[in-house]
């Protein structure tokens, strides 16, 4: 499955009344785009009103339970999940999300960044970034978090998530300060250099030599050839994307959530 960065209300989020980056792209050039879940049935947004009034409670309830159980406990509402508001998405895709965590994890093992990633790579399988999380450092792009809560806090905890399945959560805070330090560490990139960052032009795989031939055949061994992606790009466009994305939430108040 892909992966889509939201920034947004959860109740919009769960309700589903929000359009990834490849349906608005699609709608704009007047095709359909249908979106499915892991069993292939299309997922639909909720428009029964008394339906989504029950999502917004229940995700207001676990908010709240969340502020009684953070120490010292954090007075409610966390974020406001009743006005209507306006959300952020972009499309970083497993590829581009994973070469960012790669980055993380080289960086805190002062280890040279891979030059290349093969599609379809899972950065979460790969030795470096399994070194890197087995230390239990304080930092969610190696803590394996995938939502993050608009409080002035710098916490990691595992907990139950809305829908009952249980996973790591952090704080847009904490997100914004992994990246304003790796920026200062590697980088030392302006705004306007960051925002340029988010070009799609680094989906295009790099060209590879072609292919030795025996007697005019190609070998068979280079008929699953993967392409190839540079994986600071990658990491570059990836980074744009959710320093958007906690740009979008600090301003508006509201969490972060990895989508796939």
């Amino acid at each position: 499955m892909g992966l889509d960065i939201y920034a947004g209300k959860l109740t919009r989020y769960y309700s589903r009344n929000w359009k990834t980056i490849v349906q608005q792209l699609a709608e704009e050039n007047g095709q359909k785009c249908v979106m499915t879940d892991g069993c292939g049935t299309e997922i639909k947004p909720i428009e029964d009103n008394a339906e989504i009034v029950q999502i917004q409670e229940a995700v207001i309830e676990w908010a709240n339970s969340i502020a009684a159980n953070i120490a010292p406990p954090f007075p409610t509402p966390l974020w406001d999940e009743t006005a209507e508001s306006d959300y952020y998405t972009d499309k970083p895709d497993w590829e581009a999300f994973g070469a960012l965590v790669m980055l993380q994890a080289c960086h805190f093992l002062n280890l040279p960044l891979p030059e290349y990633v093969e599609s379809g790579w899972n950065a979460f399988e790969d030795s470096t970034v399994k070194e890197a999380m087995s230390k239990k450092i304080a930092n969610s792009l190696l803590s394996d978090v995938a939502l993050w809560l608009p409080i002035p806090d710098n916490a990691i905890f595992v907990t139950t998530y809305p829908t009952g399945n249980e996973g790591s959560i952090s704080t847009v805070s904490l997100l914004k300060q992994e990246l304003e330090e790796l920026n200062r560490q590697i980088w030392k990139a302006d705004e306007a250099t960051i925002l340029s960052w988010r070009n799609d032009k680094y989906y295009v795989p790099i060209k590879q030599k072609e292919p030795k031939r025996i007697f005019g055949f190609i070998r068979r061994a280079n008929k699953t050839q993967k392409e190839k992606y540079r994986t600071k790009e990658l990491a570059q466009c990836a980074y744009s994307m959710l320093y958007q994305a906690v740009c979008f939430a600090e301003e508006h108040q509201v969490p972060i959530l990895l989508d796939y």
